[in-house]
């Protein structure tokens, strides 16, 4: 019963909605784009798209919204990139209510707005397109229960690279690639040891190894969140309680994760300090020039690494008690204030379409929906090419599916405010000023009065 109501419900909203279109004379026939339904002599829908990114991302964007325009007599979609202060700009046009149709938008941003209503709520139409409603549960930006401003614009998570052929030269086994086999964090920092040199060729298990001279760490890791949250799910911590009221980072959990974290730069002398990172390149040429063995990072950072054509392999990030990693990423948005949010859900599905996106073989993106991750041809469809090694079904995809926790973006209140507050704590633990249970329970008087709950 329940059922039939659904596929009654279905049909339903698909029969007024094409009949409200075919009303307002916007359909789609196959022409090019700008002249409106062929023959109806109706000017089409006009929608404007801002985003940011880089100039692969761009490119893409752009043949994207010249494939749909083509594709889409009805609509015409125009894509303005902003290279610069994007916060700024989107924020200028929200104040002059000048706002695009569709646009990116930061995570704490969407969740105000969203829960503020200057965001389109996308629940009504997820019974209509199965595409946007069968999306992997974790990426969905919900500010009420029944609510939802969306997804990201696509899936990533934080994963391992790390450099083949060092360790084939060490004879070292290389990250284990499925969950259940993670590293134990004692049998991680042992194998990035054994990858670390100094200018002598001595490790820091030799007599002689001078921590002064290192010229290969075992490991880099990214001191913002994306480096130490996975870590602190990992073992059973967070940045607060369950109702986001009550700070808990100065929980033992979470001290000791920050601790051995610090450990890894300046006990252990297996990982760069966060001022060495800073004149170090990119991940993929740290790892390409021997600087680094293993490097965490997002999962993004596979496009460079697929550039440089390097021996690289991935595996699944270390453990603390269970396997774990986030999934993050910023969404894509549709103003409540469009005009037009029929076509707007239209280009929204199709902006972010494997089959319309080369990003995702490239390895910048992963997909939203679930059955890119569950459907075998359709796995091979956006990995099988020379960017992504063997390994990733196992050590991305399947992790992804089975482990990822989400970042705190999605359900965390004010943490456009609660961010920078711990980033700045937590110079004083990066650079060794203040050990980890210092820094981490004197944080809790700045974080504290910050706190307003989480998203529900």
């Amino acid at each position: 019963m329940v059922a039939y109501r659904r596929k009654w419900l279905v049909w339903f909203t698909a029969v007024c909605l094409l009949v409200a279109t075919a009303c307002s004379g916007n359909g789609s026939s196959g022409a090019e784009g700008g002249e409106g339904e062929a023959g109806s002599g109706k000017e089409p829908v006009r929608l404007k798209f801002m985003y940011w990114g880089s100039a692969f991302e761009k490119q893409a964007m752009e043949n994207m919204v010249e494939a749909f325009n083509k594709s889409h007599p009805d609509i015409v979609v125009q894509a303005e990139h902003v290279p610069g202060d994007y916060a700024a700009k989107i924020n200028t046009l929200m104040a002059t209510n000048e706002l695009p149709d569709i646009a990116y938008l930061s995570e704490p941003l969407s969740m105000k707005w969203g829960a503020e209503g200057r965001l389109l709520d996308m629940k009504p139409y997820m019974e209509l397109y199965p595409q946007l409603a069968e999306r992997l549960e974790q990426t969905y930006y919900n500010p009420a229960p029944d609510k939802t401003l969306g997804t990201n614009t696509a899936v990533e998570i934080i994963t391992l690279y790390y450099n083949k052929d060092l360790f084939e030269e060490a004879g070292v086994a290389p990250p284990p690639t499925k969950g259940e086999n993670a590293w134990t964090w004692d049998e991680f920092v042992e194998t990035a040891k054994k990858l670390t040199k100094d200018n002598n060729g001595n490790t820091p298990f030799d007599p002689g190894f001078n921590p002064n001279s290192i010229v290969q760490y075992g490991v880099s890791f990214p001191t913002w969140i994306g480096g130490w949250y996975p870590f602190l799910l990992s073992n059973g911590g967070d940045i607060t309680n369950d109702d986001g009221t009550q700070y808990t980072l100065d929980s033992p959990e979470a001290i000791e994760v920050f601790q051995k974290l610090q450990d890894l730069m300046y006990v252990h002398h297996v990982a760069p300090t966060a001022t060495q990172q800073q004149n170090m390149p990119a991940t993929n040429v740290r790892l390409q020039t021997k600087k680094v063995a293993m490097a965490i990072d997002g999962q993004w950072a596979l496009l460079d690494f697929a550039s440089t054509k390097m021996n690289f392999g991935m595996g699944v990030l270390p453990k603390f008690k269970e396997p774990k990693t986030i999934v993050l990423g910023s969404p894509t948005v549709i103003f409540a204030n469009t005009a037009h949010p029929d076509e707007a859900i239209r280009f929204y599905l199709y902006h972010n379409d494997p089959k319309q996106v080369d990003l995702y073989a490239k390895g910048l993106w992963m997909p939203l929906e679930e059955k890119y991750y569950t459907d075998p041809a359709e796995i091979a469809y956006w990995t099988d090419n020379e960017a992504h090694p063997p390994e990733y079904k196992d050590a991305v995809i399947d992790f992804t599916l089975n482990y990822a926790g989400r970042s705190p973006m999605y359900f965390l209140k004010n943490m456009a405010e609660i961010e920078p507050v711990i980033n700045a704590a937590l110079d004083k633990l990066w650079t060794n000023k203040e050990p980890a249970e210092k820094v981490l329970r004197d944080l809790k008087q700045e974080v504290q009065p910050l706190l307003q709950g989480k998203y529900q």
